[in-house]
């Protein structure tokens, strides 16, 4: 490795002399070197290793090459009611991002069946921040799932610097949420926000039980992050229908869009007002090269997202039944394992998790280590990203098949990564997408045309198309 050396002392200036200048030359280029080692091995990284990790997508080439346009570079923070708004600080000449802006919530409200929406966040824990800041004061009282049963991590620390009192919502036996615990934690202590905030989801959530009891004041928070494609085609659960107010998600789990975040409500009204109002308070910039990716993910999904959700579940389901049928210890047995598309693996203390964790890590295939209920400890397996890549039940049989062998040491390292990469070489790229149109690839084309600094005309460009 190289010896590093401060920017400063490797600038180059007039006054330099030529021993100088050979030896700053010597060094940018030992570092150009090293940055070029370290993107090969991503690249390496990424084409060999199969992500069965539930808050990872994979997303499609015409996606990724809207970044190229530079959109990065730019301010907005407003949205697209405020357009003709002119203001302290307003930013000018960001009419087509506006229009990007429009477009993406126009979407998002027919996709996802809001009557208003925020996309302005940049990131899940952005969103959470906001929703805990605008609708909860110090004192309020906080029902939020438990940490130790898939509860956000980042919640209970932020509701602890508000002054908030906690009350931890836990999984039954059922692995479904205990509604008649929730019960109890109601009849104690009145809540002033429900928050369904879990990352642990094999089945629907009692949204409509939790309803009747705590009423029609209470707002309920409903976090769809891994599951946002199956409740967008009606396959999980329809949250707004059964009585939550606002959908909180990310866009990046089950959804294949950019790492960021989005809050749908239920009704237009004072809950939106309030928690626009904090956004516009927390957010200076909104990323519109996330927006903008975000709008071709919708567009993606406003064609192809029924067929890839529900491939995804049946890919869920036939995993978890592969998996159990080969002598792995599957969660949920009696209750079909899975409605989601995450699959629970039992492997009993921490420590045989972890070794099992560490062996399979080793063989190019990444997933989570979790605490199950009943004091267990195992894997959550997401099927979204090899679903998305095009896996089809006979994938998804031969993945069950690697990793009983892994963990009953029936194959070494050696052979599963043999294995692994001639399965992840069968499922090279995203699919449920326009990659393979020839107008996308236009479309890219003209992107990467504008990245190297081409002089182009967008009318002939349109006329390609």
């Amino acid at each position: 490795m190289h010896e590093s050396h401060s920017f400063e002392s490797k600038s180059f200036t007039s006054g330099d002399s030529g021993v100088q200048q050979t030896e700053r030359s010597v060094h940018l280029r030992a570092d150009l070197l090293a940055l070029h080692d370290i993107v090969g091995r991503l690249i390496e990284y990424r084409s060999k290793r199969l992500s069965l990790i539930s808050s990872e997508n994979a997303t499609s080439q015409l996606m990724q090459a809207t970044y190229g346009l530079g959109l990065s570079d730019q301010y907005c923070s407003r949205l697209p009611s405020a357009a003709s708004v002119v203001d302290n600080l307003t930013f000018s000449n960001v009419g087509p991002l506006d229009e990007v802006n429009r477009r993406t919530r126009e979407l998002v409200l027919q996709l996802f069946g809001a009557a208003e929406c925020d996309v302005r966040l940049l990131s899940g824990l952005s969103g959470l921040t906001v929703l805990l800041f605008s609708l909860l004061r110090d004192g309020g009282v906080l029902f939020k799932v438990a940490d130790q049963h898939g509860g956000h991590l980042s919640t209970r620390p932020i509701a602890a610097r508000l002054g908030l009192e906690i009350r931890d919502m836990r999984l039954a036996d059922d692995y479904r949420l205990d509604i008649d615990l929730f019960r109890r934690l109601y009849q104690a202590r009145k809540p002033d926000l429900v928050f369904l905030d879990s990352s642990y989801v094999l089945f629907p959530y009692p949204v409509a039980e939790i309803r009747e009891i705590v009423g029609p004041r209470v707002p309920i928070v409903y976090d769809a992050s891994h599951v946002l494609a199956l409740v967008a085609t009606d396959l999980f659960q329809q949250p707004f229908n059964e009585g939550a107010d606002i959908v909180h998600s990310t866009t990046h789990k089950t959804f294949w869009g950019p790492q960021k975040s989005m809050i749908l409500f239920r009704d237009t009204g004072c809950l939106v007002e309030t928690v626009q109002g904090t956004v516009q308070d927390l957010v200076s910039n909104t990323h519109l090269h996330h927006i903008f990716a975000l709008y071709v993910a919708l567009l993606e999904f406003q064609y192809f997202g029924r067929d890839y959700a529900l491939q995804l579940k049946k890919n869920a389901k036939a995993f978890a039944e592969a998996a159990a049928s080969r002598g792995l210890s599957v969660v949920a047995e009696r209750q079909g394992f899975t409605e989601s598309n995450q699959v629970w693996i039992d492997l009993g203390s921490k420590e045989e998790a972890t070794a099992q964790f560490r062996a399979i890590d080793k063989s190019n295939i990444s997933l989570n280590i979790i605490f199950l209920p009943q004091n267990r400890w195992g894997w959550r397996i997401g099927l979204n990203e090899f679903t998305r890549r095009g896996a089809t039940i006979g994938h998804v049989e031969t993945l069950a098949a690697l990793l009983a062998d892994a963990v009953q040491g029936r194959k070494s390292v050696e052979q599963m990564n043999i294995e692994c990469m001639y399965l992840r070489k069968d499922l090279d790229s995203a699919k449920y997408c326009f990659d393979s149109m020839q107008e996308a690839q236009r479309i890219v084309e003209l992107i990467q045309a504008h990245g190297r600094g081409k002089e182009f005309l967008h009318d002939r460009a349109i006329q390609r198309i």
